[in-house]
């Protein structure tokens, strides 16, 4: 199985890719790590070989897939025709369909409250994906906090828009961050403290 862990540590920050057309320049970035986060059937086939060709460990957006069905043969296709590295989704009945088919998982959830803040610490805890996004990442204390509560990896993206924000999410234990802001993709942060690395799920 891919080591996200270790490509995450050497390059912390993720390319989230909102268009097809920024593929190119997300693949000769430093990052070892990129998320496709729109696509069609029709090209996310090409999209994924080329990720490989590349030597990425690529993630597509599940849920922003135009023209796959949302269910257990679309996770099924995703596996078999595009074969990323893995898939980012927010539904969690996915999350176990997907890690079937051999695909690593990212579980997504939104702070928008206390509420939902609990909700997404029990998702991870019933789903069991790979890794936990937090959106939006820009604040380290709630950042910290959910680090602090669930037993996987947590990456940090939303609304990050500069180097400052990188860091500060790292620092609040992290492990990487995604943005779409392309002039972060090959920002040099490795200086940084490594946080303690919570091991990858058993399979």
């Amino acid at each position: 199985m891919v080591n996200i862990l270790d490509a995450l540590a050497a390059h912390p920050i993720i390319p989230a890719l909102r268009h097809h057309r920024d593929l190119q320049e997300a693949l000769a970035s430093p990052a070892g790590v990129v998320f496709l986060l729109a696509a069609t059937v029709f090209n996310l086939p090409e999209a994924c070989t080329q990720a490989r060709e590349a030597g990425k460990i690529f993630f597509v957006h599940l849920d922003m897939i135009q023209g796959l069905s949302k269910d257990s043969y679309g996770v099924q296709w995703v596996a078999q025709q595009a074969k990323p590295s893995g898939v980012i989704t927010t539904r969690a009945h996915l999350v176990g369909e997907a890690r079937s088919h051999g695909l690593l998982v990212i579980q997504r959830t939104f702070l928008l409250d206390s509420q939902s803040v609990h909700t997404g610490v029990e998702m991870v805890k019933d789903a069991r994906p790979d890794v936990l996004e937090v959106l939006p990442g820009i604040v380290p204390s709630e950042v910290q906090d959910i680090v602090s509560r669930v037993p996987v990896p947590v990456i940090a993206g939303g609304l990050i828009k500069t180097r400052s924000q990188c860091i500060a999410a790292l620092r609040a234990g992290a492990a990487a961050v995604s943005t779409s802001n392309k002039g972060l993709w090959t920002a040099d942060i490795r200086d940084l403290p490594v946080p303690e690395r919570k091991p990858l799920r058993s399979r």
